[in-house]
């Protein structure tokens, strides 16, 4: 068990404050920013715990360096920097609100025509003065006349059937997005950093993993310090 002056404590008090923020329903927004912020400012006190360690007088001299390049390196990480610009806002007794992503979807109605046009050709000249490949086709359109109807028909038939079935696999879709869910907290999101669009426990856990490294490897390297 880690003493009452371990950096694993605040890091503890977070991370149950976290799970309580992921407990809740999402339309309990005012109280999921209060779990949220609290394990916020929990987790900047584990790097105010390791920094009041290297600062006393007479603390441990590779301790300290070590400190030193360690804090180095959570400045210039993005999510450990802007949780520590979002912690001095809160106790500026600013709010770092999460906001709700909501995801619209777009119908389209798209208006189709079709037509079938039958023509017949009048020749100019007699019979005797047109080529055999006139004659051919001439003799031949009023047999195919009554095909080309059919086929065009049964196309037609087979293109509304087709818009019918899609007509009802949107409705269900648009049913299926529109249905009665209830919102969860994963609606939530802060500004990521790192552009990876996380919901905000996601990126807060992160936030949390991280630090716990820095606490794991200082109590391995300086257990007798940080306790």
């Amino acid at each position: 068990m880690p003493s009452p002056t371990s950096p694993r404590n605040p890091l503890t008090r977070a991370r149950f404050l976290l799970a309580q923020a992921e407990a809740l329903s999402g339309t309990e927004q005012e109280t999921f920013d209060t779990y949220l912020q609290a394990a916020i400012v929990f987790g900047r006190a584990i790097y105010h715990h390791l920094q009041t360690v290297a600062a006393v007088p007479g603390a441990d001299a590779a301790y300290r360096k070590w400190f030193t390049a360690k804090s180095a390196e959570m400045k210039a990480d993005a999510v450990l920097e802007y949780f520590r610009e979002s912690r001095d806002l809160l106790l500026k007794e600013r709010q770092v609100t999460v906001q709700r992503r909501v995801f619209g979807t777009i119908s389209t109605v798209q208006a189709r025509s079709s037509g079938y046009v039958e023509g017949r050709v009048t020749r100019g000249e007699p019979w005797y003065r047109r080529s055999l490949g006139i004659l051919w086709r001439d003799a031949v359109a009023p047999v195919m006349r009554p095909v080309h109807r059919s086929q065009y028909r049964l196309g037609e038939a087979i293109k509304q059937r087709r818009r019918v079935l899609r007509q009802r696999v949107d409705a269900w879709r648009m049913r299926w997005r529109n249905r009665s869910v209830e919102p969860t907290p994963r609606e939530f999101y802060l500004d990521d950093p790192e552009g990876m669009d996380r919901p905000a426990v996601d990126l807060v856990r992160a936030y949390l993993d991280r630090l716990e490294a820095v606490v794991a490897e200082a109590e391995t390297r300086f257990a007798a310090v940080v306790g």
